[in-house]
This record gives structure tokens, C-alpha cells and sequence, in this order.
């Protein structure tokens, strides 16, 4: 029971907080004394009561489920006690209420302590829910501990509910009463009860899932070792939280994203956008033929006094024009600009490569998804090194219907590309096999590069019989991987449509586009962009001028019927501003049906 000295002495204090300030909450808990801060600061008023109410919550979500044995068993348990007990979302909103006794449920009911109201600390300040998510740990706030007036009659006790893999607040357990009946031993109870609830969400993910949290534990044994783990969450040991900014994470994350679409294990070093250099051993978790994730051990690989070196440069002869070099520079007021720079590690990763094997004069493979920019990186970086070669390029149906390929000037340093060579047929490859046959092997003046997707490599394709003709294979990354590059694409792709305008991206565009998984990179970039120019000439362009499916965040390329749901989908949320329910009235459809139809989709919110 509650000491009822206790209770006066924090009414007082509560009372002077309100008419003097910070100064008047000497002597109150820290985490209320602060709650009370955060709350004055959000605007609360302490005698007007409002509570926000939501009709587009998920009442079935996944949280729900796990919850609902708990709440059963805990009702059961202290169902002689006058409680009415809650369980909230990760919004702090109440998803389902059970009550052990009419009078306090009648009670609850007048504050609209109810299935979608909200009781986040910045709309009705101190209570046990709210607090809960400001304070990140189980709370019990009694009595006059409550900012406003008309909670001061109840005790609530609040826990939160982890999910295990990802650590985030999933939603809070509350146990609430009036302040006579709140007992400490409520705090023991509640706080156990939302660690099952954390239990259930945890064997309530699938079994990949689970293999790489088990394994991510494994390697989290190991003493002062920087662990983390890549799935459809990301875990970070407090090691590696310390030793790398929120940026730098964030392109660990991604190339490994990368290393995962490649191979099982790795061992490399990489370069972060801050200059550091990490050093990486990922494992990828099978389970089945299901790829759970990867798990990272990192290293600092940067050197103590790493410094720039001096670097000896020589500057070129400088060539008196001609008339022809000058009618080519008339043409170069806007020069495309150069697609090799680049802070993502992955795609520096590549461009290096590349350069090394042309430096080699090796024949050298190119693996990416489509609209990566393969091809334009092979020339840019083959001109770079060679400005006074020259560039071939053949797409794989050419080589098909051309029959053969003739013979190449070999006394200039000359690159010949074959763009997507998957869609060889058994006939090009022929043709291409005689050519390399025909090649003098005694000059290292020719090369040849070939474009290739990633999943022409995994397939029976006839293009296998003519990758043994190539010594080197580089991967480049997908637009996902590169998000510390994105403004930047963003940026050159605008310049590229519309050099000449004044065009730019408001920062909801950006977030939305930012978002997007692209599924075919650069191309559908440019796609979206021309679009948004289209609705949009002159001036800045807003989230409303992309076209809908960049409010997806599916990865896989929709069929014609799926995006065109999408899109209708995507229309109704605009138009209802958002709202679900009046959305899923519109399109005809029931609520359940449209929450998985934006699961399905990756449907951001509008």
C-alpha cells in the first residue's frame, strides 16, 4: 500500500513544480522529476484533460497475438485485484484493455483509458505508459506523480515490451488501479509478465530469424569483439555501437546487405565515409535455402597515425588544339558528371578493381543488378586510364544476329564490351568463343570486358561456356547499398534530364525516394525522376509529383496487376490523407486485407 506521508509530501512537491518550476520538484524521483520537465515543455496543460484518439490501429497485429495468452493468464491471476490492465503499441497506443474489476474499468472509461487512445507522454504528460517509452525501463507512477489532475487518482504500473532480436520497445504492459490499492509488488509482476511477451515475440519469428539471433549470440561471447548481425533487423553489441558512428554503421549495414547477394563468407577490409578502415569476417546464416543473414565480427583496421602520403604528380603534355579537338570541346558545356565518385565502400571497392584489371590488361567480368551502371563505369574508368584509347561496345543479340565478329585494330589500347551477356544464345556464344580464339595472344593492347547480371551466373544459361575466356570478375552494388551516395545520384541524375533548370527535391521527396528499394537502380531512378520533371518543370519538387510505387519498399519487381494495385492502394491513402480505414472504405477492401496488401508491398506511410 502506498504511505500516504509519501504521497502528501509528492502532492506538494508536484504542486510547486506546477507554480515555481523545476526548482519546486526537489526531493521527487529523478525519472518523475523529469517526466514532469518533459512534460511542462510539450505544452500539457495539467488541468485540461485530452486524450488523441486513432481509428487506423492494427488491433491484430503481431504483437497482439504474442500478447494475448499473457493477458489471459495475468487477468486470471489477480483477477480479484481492482485493476484494468492495457497493453499498448509501439505508438503508445492502447491496442486492448482488460478489466479485473467493473468499478475501476468505469473509471478508466472517463479518462478514455480505451482500445485507440494514446497516451504518449507529449499529449497527457506522466503516466505510466508514456513514461515508459521516455525512460526505457518499467516505471510505476502513483498518486500525484502524474502531471494532469484527472490521473491523479490512479496508481499505473508499466513495462516494456523488448523484442528480443532487435532490442526496440515493441509496446508497453500497464497495470492500472487507484492509488490506495497500488502495491510495489505490482511492479515485480507487470515487469515479468511483458518479458514473456518479449518471449513469444521471439518464437514467433520464423526459424531463420532465429538461427541468426543464436549464432549473433554465439559470436557475441567473445570478449571485446565488435559483433553485428544483418537481417530483417539489425543487432549491434554495445562494442560495436561505441567503436563506429551512427554513419559509419549505417555502411557496415549496407555492404554487408552486399556481401550477402555474393557469397558465404568474407574477409575484408573496407574503407568507411569517414575515412577509417574496418576490418570485416562475415559469415552468412543458411537456414535451408533461406538466407537469414550475416554475421559481422569487425576490427578497426585503422592505423594509429594514419596520415596522407605525399604523392609524386606529373602533369601531362599539353597538346596544341586543332580544329577538330576544338569543335569536340564546343560541345562540352555540360560534361556528364563522373559516376566514380563515390563514399559507399562497396562501389569504391569495384571501381579499384576494375582499375586493376585494366591496369592488367586481364578480360574482365562485371556482375551487378540491372541499371547499376555497369557499362558506364567499365568506360569512364577504362578513358580515365587510357584517354587516348578507344571503347567497342556490343550488346549480346547483336553478336546473334551479326553472325561474327570482325577483326580489331590491336596498335591502340582498345576495350571492347559486351553488354549483357547473359542473353547470349548457344549460337553467340560460339561466335564469341571463335572471336576470342582469333585474338593474338601476344598483344595486351585489346581487351575485352562483358556486362553480366547476378542471376545469369546462378542459372544454365549458355553464357557459362564463355566465362572461361575472362581472368577477373567484379561485383557492383545496388542503389540499396549506397545510400550515403544517394543525394548524390539524385543530384546528377537531375542534372543529366534537365541540365539547364533550376530544379531540386524537397526534403519529403528526398525522404520518400530515399526510402525506395529500386529494384532496377538507376534506371528506374531515372525513370521516376523524368516523371517528377514532367509534373514538374521548374522549381522544387514535392513527394506528391513521384510516381506511387516509389512509396514501396518491396524488392522484387511487381507484376502489371500487383503495381497497379499498388497504385491504387497508394492513391487512396493520399486522398484520405493518410487514414487506413477510410482508405480501405474506398477501395472496397477490408481493413485486414489492406494492412497486408502495405506489408506485401512495402508501402510506406503517405
Amino acid at each position: 500500500m502506498v504511505d500516504e506521508r509519501e504521497r502528501l509530501r509528492i502532492a506538494a512537491a508536484r504542486a510547486d513544480f506546477l507554480e515555481y518550476g523545476s526548482a519546486g520538484a526537489a526531493g521527487v524521483p529523478d525519472v518523475v522529476a523529469a517526466s514532469w520537465q518533459r512534460s511542462q515543455s510539450a505544452g500539457v496543460d495539467y488541468a485540461t484533460f485530452h486524450v488523441e484518439y486513432h481509428d487506423d490501429i492494427d488491433f491484430d497485429s503481431r504483437l497482439v497475438r504474442c500478447a494475448r495468452p499473457v493477458l489471459e493468464r495475468l487477468s486470471a491471476d489477480i483477477a480479484d485485484v481492482p485493476v484494468g490492465i492495457a497493453l499498448t503499441d509501439a505508438h503508445a497506443r492502447i491496442v486492448d484493455r482488460r478489466d479485473c474489476s467493473n468499478f475501476v474499468g468505469r473509471l478508466l472509461d472517463r479518462v478514455d483509458f480505451l482500445p485507440g487512445f494514446s497516451y504518449a507522454e507529449q499529449g497527457v504528460g506522466t503516466n505510466g505508459i508514456g513514461t515508459v517509452f521516455e525512460s526505457g525501463s518499467a516505471i510505476s507512477i502513483v498518486g500525484p506523480e502524474h502531471f494532469n489532475d484527472a490521473l491523479v487518482q490512479f496508481a499505473c504500473t508499466g513495462a516494456p515490451i523488448l523484442d528480443p532480436i532487435s532490442g526496440r520497445i515493441e509496446g508497453v504492459l500497464d497495470v492500472s488501479m487507484l492509488a490506495e490499492s497500488w502495491s510495489p509488488l505490482l511492479h515485480a509482476l507487470v515487469k515479468s509478465a511483458a518479458m514473456d511477451i518479449g518471449r513469444n515475440l521471439l518464437l514467433d519469428r520464423n526459424q531463420a530469424e532465429q538461427a541468426l539471433f543464436e549464432m549473433y549470440v554465439k559470436a557475441d561471447s567473445r570478449p571485446r569483439q565488435a559483433v553485428m548481425a544483418i537481417g530483417e533487423t539489425v543487432i549491434m553489441n554495445r562494442r560495436s555501437q561505441n567503436m563506429f558512428t551512427p554513419e559509419e554503421q549505417l555502411a557496415i549495414h549496407e555492404h554487408a546487405r552486399f556481401l550477402m547477394t555474393r557469397r558465404d563468407r568474407s574477409a575484408e577490409s573496407i574503407s568507411l565515409p569517414s575515412g577509417r578502415t574496418v576490418h570485416i569476417r562475415a559469415t552468412r546464416i543458411l537456414c535451408g535455402d533461406e538466407v537469414a543473414g550475416m554475421v559481422l565480427l569487425l576490427d578497426d583496421n585503422t592505423p594509429d597515425n594514419a596520415g596522407t602520403p605525399a604523392v609524386d604528380r606529373t602533369l601531362p603534355a599539353v597538346d596544341a588544339p586543332d580544329p577538330r579537338t576544338t569543335a569536340i570541346a564546343s560541345g562540352l558545356h555540360n560534361p556528364p558528371p563522373s559516376i566514380t565518385e563515390s563514399r559507399c565502400p562497396a562501389w569504391k571497392q569495384a571501381c579499384d578493381s576494375i582499375i586493376e584489371s585494366l591496369g592488367r590488361r586481364e578480360n574482365l567480368l562485371v556482375l551487378g543488378e540491372p541499371g547499376t551502371g555497369k557499362f558506364t563505369l567499365l568506360a569512364e574508368l577504362f578513358h580515365r586510364m587510357y584517354p587516348s584509347g578507344r571503347s567497342i561496345a556490343i550488346d549480346a543479340d547483336s553478336v546473334t544476329r551479326q553472325g561474327e565478329l570482325t577483326a580489331v585494330d590491336t596498335t591502340t589500347s582498345t576495350l571492347l564490351i559486351v553488354r549483357n551477356l547473359d542473353r547470349l544464345t548457344t549460337y553467340g556464344v560460339d561466335v564469341l568463343n571463335e572471336f576470342f580464339d582469333s585474338l593474338d595472344l601476344d598483344t595486351r593492347n585489346f581487351i575485352v570486358a562483358a556486362t553480366l547480371s547476378d542471376t545469369g551466373i546462378e542459372s544454365d544459361l549458355p553464357c557459362k561456356d564463355v566465362l572461361a575466356n575472362f581472368d577477373q570478375s567484379v561485383t557492383v552494388p545496388a542503389i540499396r547499398f549506397r545510400s550515403v551516395d544517394f543525394p548524390r545520384l539524385v543530384d546528377r541524375t537531375l542534372r543529366e534530364i534537365a541540365p539547364e533548370r533550376r530544379i531540386r527535391l524537397s526534403p519529403e521527396a528526398m525522404r520518400v525516394l530515399g526510402a525506395y528499394s529500386w529494384p532496377r537502380n538507376m534506371t528506374q531512378l531515372r525513370e521516376a525522376l523524368h516523371s517528377a520533371v514532367l509534373k514538374r518543370p521548374v522549381g522544387e519538387i514535392q513527394a506528391d509529383d513521384l510516381p506511387g510505387y516509389c512509396r514501396s519498399t518491396s524488392t522484387r519487381t511487381l507484376s502489371v496487376l500487383e503495381a497497379t494495385e499498388r497504385d491504387a492502394i497508394v492513391a487512396a491513402l493520399r486522398e484520405c490523407d493518410g487514414n487506413r480505414v477510410r482508405a480501405a472504405e474506398m477501395l472496397g477492401m477490408a481493413r485486414s486485407s489492406l494492412y497486408r496488401k502495405l506489408k506485401t508491398y512495402g508501402v510506406t506511410e503517405i
